[in-house]
Protein backbone atom coordinates (compact mmCIF):
# COMPACT_ATOMS: atom_id res chain seq x y z
CA UNK A 1 0.00 0.00 0.00
CA UNK A 2 1.31 3.45 -0.88
CA UNK A 3 0.46 6.89 0.37
CA UNK A 4 -0.30 9.36 -2.43
CA UNK A 5 -0.60 13.09 -1.80
CA UNK A 6 -3.80 14.32 -3.39
CA UNK A 7 -3.45 17.46 -5.51
CA UNK A 8 -4.76 18.75 -8.81
CA UNK A 9 -3.55 17.88 -12.30
CA UNK A 10 -4.46 18.57 -15.92
CA UNK A 11 -5.31 15.70 -18.26
CA UNK A 12 -6.39 15.18 -21.84
CA UNK A 13 -9.24 12.68 -21.96
CA UNK A 14 -11.40 11.34 -24.78
CA UNK A 15 -14.44 9.18 -25.44
CA UNK A 16 -15.10 7.41 -28.73
CA UNK A 17 -17.86 5.11 -29.99
CA UNK A 18 -15.93 3.04 -32.53
CA UNK A 19 -18.91 1.19 -34.12
CA UNK A 20 -17.11 -2.16 -33.68
CA UNK A 21 -14.28 -0.77 -35.85
CA UNK A 22 -16.58 -0.99 -38.90
CA UNK A 23 -16.39 2.24 -40.84
CA UNK A 24 -19.00 3.97 -42.94
CA UNK A 25 -17.46 2.13 -45.88
CA UNK A 26 -18.66 -1.14 -44.30
CA UNK A 27 -15.10 -2.41 -43.75
CA UNK A 28 -13.76 -3.74 -40.44
CA UNK A 29 -10.45 -1.91 -39.87
CA UNK A 30 -9.32 -1.81 -36.20
CA UNK A 31 -5.97 -0.34 -37.34
CA UNK A 32 -7.87 2.74 -38.48
CA UNK A 33 -9.41 3.20 -35.04
CA UNK A 34 -6.06 2.62 -33.33
CA UNK A 35 -4.42 5.30 -35.49
CA UNK A 36 -7.14 7.83 -34.62
CA UNK A 37 -6.84 7.09 -30.89
CA UNK A 38 -3.05 7.48 -31.05
CA UNK A 39 -3.45 10.87 -32.75
CA UNK A 40 -5.55 12.12 -29.83
CA UNK A 41 -2.46 12.07 -27.56
CA UNK A 42 -4.78 11.58 -24.61
CA UNK A 43 -4.05 10.38 -21.09
CA UNK A 44 -7.33 8.44 -20.94
CA UNK A 45 -9.61 7.16 -23.69
CA UNK A 46 -12.97 5.43 -23.22
CA UNK A 47 -14.08 3.28 -26.17
CA UNK A 48 -17.58 1.93 -26.76
CA UNK A 49 -18.99 -0.70 -29.13
CA UNK A 50 -15.77 -2.65 -29.37
CA UNK A 51 -15.31 -6.37 -29.90
CA UNK A 52 -11.96 -7.27 -28.42
CA UNK A 53 -11.19 -10.46 -30.33
CA UNK A 54 -13.02 -10.00 -33.60
CA UNK A 55 -10.55 -11.18 -36.29
CA UNK A 56 -7.51 -10.83 -34.03
CA UNK A 57 -6.45 -9.32 -30.71
CA UNK A 58 -7.73 -5.75 -30.85
CA UNK A 59 -6.50 -5.04 -27.30
CA UNK A 60 -2.89 -5.84 -28.25
CA UNK A 61 -3.22 -3.69 -31.36
CA UNK A 62 -4.51 -0.71 -29.36
CA UNK A 63 -1.88 -1.06 -26.65
CA UNK A 64 0.91 -1.36 -29.19
CA UNK A 65 -0.28 1.59 -31.31
CA UNK A 66 -1.12 3.96 -28.45
CA UNK A 67 1.45 2.92 -25.81
CA UNK A 68 -1.41 2.81 -23.30
CA UNK A 69 -2.72 0.17 -20.91
CA UNK A 70 -6.11 -1.37 -21.75
CA UNK A 71 -8.73 -2.12 -19.09
CA UNK A 72 -11.34 -4.62 -20.23
CA UNK A 73 -14.99 -3.66 -19.74
CA UNK A 74 -16.58 -6.15 -22.13
CA UNK A 75 -20.05 -7.32 -21.23
CA UNK A 76 -21.12 -10.30 -23.28
CA UNK A 77 -20.30 -12.62 -26.18
CA UNK A 78 -21.60 -11.32 -29.49
CA UNK A 79 -20.86 -14.31 -31.73
CA UNK A 80 -17.63 -12.82 -33.05
CA UNK A 81 -16.11 -12.10 -29.65
CA UNK A 82 -16.37 -10.25 -26.33
CA UNK A 83 -18.25 -6.98 -26.80
CA UNK A 84 -18.61 -3.83 -24.72
CA UNK A 85 -16.39 -1.04 -23.40
CA UNK A 86 -12.65 -0.51 -23.10
CA UNK A 87 -10.60 2.06 -21.22
CA UNK A 88 -7.10 3.06 -22.25
CA UNK A 89 -4.84 4.71 -19.67
CA UNK A 90 -1.37 6.16 -20.05
CA UNK A 91 -0.78 6.03 -16.29
CA UNK A 92 -0.81 2.80 -14.26
CA UNK A 93 -4.21 1.70 -12.96
CA UNK A 94 -4.25 0.97 -9.22
CA UNK A 95 -7.65 -0.74 -9.13
CA UNK A 96 -10.45 -1.60 -11.53
CA UNK A 97 -13.95 -3.05 -11.59
CA UNK A 98 -16.99 -3.60 -13.80
CA UNK A 99 -20.55 -2.93 -12.64
CA UNK A 100 -23.70 -4.21 -14.31
CA UNK A 101 -26.16 -1.37 -15.03
CA UNK A 102 -28.34 -3.34 -17.45
CA UNK A 103 -32.05 -2.65 -17.86
CA UNK A 104 -34.28 -5.73 -17.94
CA UNK A 105 -35.07 -6.91 -21.45
CA UNK A 106 -32.51 -4.65 -23.11
CA UNK A 107 -28.93 -5.08 -24.33
CA UNK A 108 -26.49 -5.55 -21.42
CA UNK A 109 -24.78 -2.34 -20.28
CA UNK A 110 -21.93 -1.80 -17.85
CA UNK A 111 -19.94 0.81 -15.96
CA UNK A 112 -16.18 0.34 -16.07
CA UNK A 113 -14.35 1.85 -13.09
CA UNK A 114 -10.62 2.48 -12.74
CA UNK A 115 -8.59 4.19 -10.02
CA UNK A 116 -5.53 5.95 -11.41
CA UNK A 117 -2.61 7.54 -9.58
CA UNK A 118 -0.66 10.04 -11.68
CA UNK A 119 0.93 13.48 -11.38
CA UNK A 120 0.51 13.33 -7.59
CA UNK A 121 -3.24 12.86 -7.91
CA UNK A 122 -5.52 9.89 -7.32
CA UNK A 123 -8.67 10.00 -9.42
CA UNK A 124 -11.47 7.68 -10.47
CA UNK A 125 -12.42 7.17 -14.13
CA UNK A 126 -15.83 5.78 -15.08
CA UNK A 127 -16.65 4.66 -18.63
CA UNK A 128 -20.04 3.59 -19.94
CA UNK A 129 -22.46 3.32 -22.84
CA UNK A 130 -26.09 3.95 -21.90
CA UNK A 131 -29.17 2.42 -23.50
CA UNK A 132 -31.40 3.63 -26.30
CA UNK A 133 -34.65 4.27 -24.40
CA UNK A 134 -35.25 7.26 -22.13
CA UNK A 135 -36.56 5.10 -19.29
CA UNK A 136 -33.53 2.83 -19.55
CA UNK A 137 -31.10 5.76 -19.43
CA UNK A 138 -32.84 7.33 -16.42
CA UNK A 139 -32.47 4.12 -14.45
CA UNK A 140 -28.85 3.70 -15.53
CA UNK A 141 -27.90 7.23 -14.47
CA UNK A 142 -29.53 6.66 -11.09
CA UNK A 143 -27.50 3.47 -10.75
CA UNK A 144 -24.28 5.29 -11.67
CA UNK A 145 -24.98 7.82 -8.90
CA UNK A 146 -25.03 4.98 -6.35
CA UNK A 147 -21.66 3.75 -7.63
CA UNK A 148 -19.82 7.07 -7.36
CA UNK A 149 -16.86 7.07 -4.96
CA UNK A 150 -17.40 8.77 -1.63
CA UNK A 151 -15.06 11.34 -0.18
CA UNK A 152 -12.75 13.72 -1.95
CA UNK A 153 -11.52 11.68 -4.93
CA UNK A 154 -11.83 13.48 -8.29
CA UNK A 155 -14.13 11.72 -10.76
CA UNK A 156 -14.16 11.69 -14.58
CA UNK A 157 -17.18 10.03 -16.22
CA UNK A 158 -17.06 9.38 -19.98
CA UNK A 159 -18.98 7.55 -22.65
CA UNK A 160 -21.78 7.45 -25.18
CA UNK A 161 -24.83 8.49 -23.17
CA UNK A 162 -27.28 8.40 -26.09
CA UNK A 163 -28.82 11.59 -24.67
CA UNK A 164 -29.94 14.29 -27.08
CA UNK A 165 -33.15 15.60 -25.54
CA UNK A 166 -31.51 18.15 -23.25
CA UNK A 167 -29.17 18.51 -20.32
CA UNK A 168 -31.92 17.88 -17.73
CA UNK A 169 -31.36 14.16 -18.22
CA UNK A 170 -28.03 14.63 -16.43
CA UNK A 171 -29.59 16.36 -13.41
CA UNK A 172 -28.90 13.47 -10.97
CA UNK A 173 -25.22 14.02 -11.77
CA UNK A 174 -25.17 17.81 -12.12
CA UNK A 175 -26.95 18.04 -8.76
CA UNK A 176 -23.87 16.34 -7.31
CA UNK A 177 -21.50 18.88 -8.87
CA UNK A 178 -20.72 17.31 -12.24
CA UNK A 179 -20.18 19.50 -15.28
CA UNK A 180 -20.45 18.07 -18.80
CA UNK A 181 -19.21 18.76 -22.29
CA UNK A 182 -21.80 19.63 -24.92
CA UNK A 183 -19.66 18.93 -27.97
CA UNK A 184 -21.59 17.58 -30.96
CA UNK A 185 -20.17 14.28 -32.16
CA UNK A 186 -22.80 12.47 -34.26
CA UNK A 187 -23.11 11.75 -37.15
CA UNK A 188 -19.85 11.71 -39.11
CA UNK A 189 -21.45 11.62 -42.57
CA UNK A 190 -22.56 15.25 -42.27
CA UNK A 191 -22.08 18.09 -39.84
CA UNK A 192 -22.37 16.55 -36.34
CA UNK A 193 -25.57 17.75 -34.65
CA UNK A 194 -26.05 15.51 -31.58
CA UNK A 195 -23.86 15.57 -28.41
CA UNK A 196 -24.26 11.86 -27.70
CA UNK A 197 -20.70 11.42 -26.44
CA UNK A 198 -19.92 13.25 -23.21
CA UNK A 199 -17.17 13.87 -20.70
CA UNK A 200 -18.23 14.82 -17.17
CA UNK A 201 -15.99 16.01 -14.34
CA UNK A 202 -16.98 16.42 -10.70
CA UNK A 203 -16.32 19.84 -9.21
CA UNK A 204 -13.98 21.33 -8.15
CA UNK A 205 -12.56 19.77 -11.30
CA UNK A 206 -13.01 21.76 -14.49
CA UNK A 207 -13.40 21.23 -18.22
CA UNK A 208 -10.92 23.65 -19.77
CA UNK A 209 -11.63 22.98 -23.46
CA UNK A 210 -13.47 20.34 -25.49
CA UNK A 211 -13.85 19.49 -29.17
CA UNK A 212 -14.65 16.65 -31.56
CA UNK A 213 -11.67 15.21 -33.40
CA UNK A 214 -12.48 15.55 -37.08
CA UNK A 215 -10.53 14.86 -40.23
CA UNK A 216 -10.93 12.53 -43.21
CA UNK A 217 -9.99 9.36 -41.31
CA UNK A 218 -12.32 10.04 -38.37
CA UNK A 219 -15.14 10.87 -40.77
CA UNK A 220 -15.00 7.40 -42.34
CA UNK A 221 -13.82 5.18 -39.44
CA UNK A 222 -17.04 5.27 -37.35
CA UNK A 223 -20.44 6.95 -37.20
CA UNK A 224 -19.28 8.98 -34.15
CA UNK A 225 -16.41 11.44 -33.90
CA UNK A 226 -14.15 11.19 -30.82
CA UNK A 227 -14.86 13.84 -28.19
CA UNK A 228 -11.73 15.19 -26.52
CA UNK A 229 -11.34 17.49 -23.51
CA UNK A 230 -8.58 19.05 -21.50
CA UNK A 231 -9.72 18.75 -17.90
CA UNK A 232 -8.40 19.79 -14.54
CA UNK A 233 -9.12 17.32 -11.77
CA UNK A 234 -8.82 18.25 -8.12
CA UNK A 235 -9.92 16.63 -4.85
CA UNK A 236 -12.65 18.21 -2.76
CA UNK A 237 -10.05 18.65 -0.03
CA UNK A 238 -6.28 18.34 0.01
CA UNK A 239 -5.51 15.04 1.75
CA UNK A 240 -3.29 12.02 1.80
CA UNK A 241 -4.94 8.73 0.85
CA UNK A 242 -3.64 5.17 0.97
CA UNK A 243 -4.43 3.02 -2.06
Amino acid sequence: MAEVQLSGCTLRVATYNVHDCVGRDGVYVPERIAAIVAELRADLVALQEITLDHAGDVVALLERTTAMQAIDGTLFERGVGRYGNLLLSRAPVAAQGLHDISFAGREPRGLLRATVAAQGTVYVVLATHLGLSRRERRQQIRKIVTLLPNGDLPVILMGDFNIWEGSSAFSPLTDLGFIATGTRSYPTWSRPVLPLDRILVRRPGRILTSWHQGGPLARIASDHFPVVANVEVAPLEEATRTI
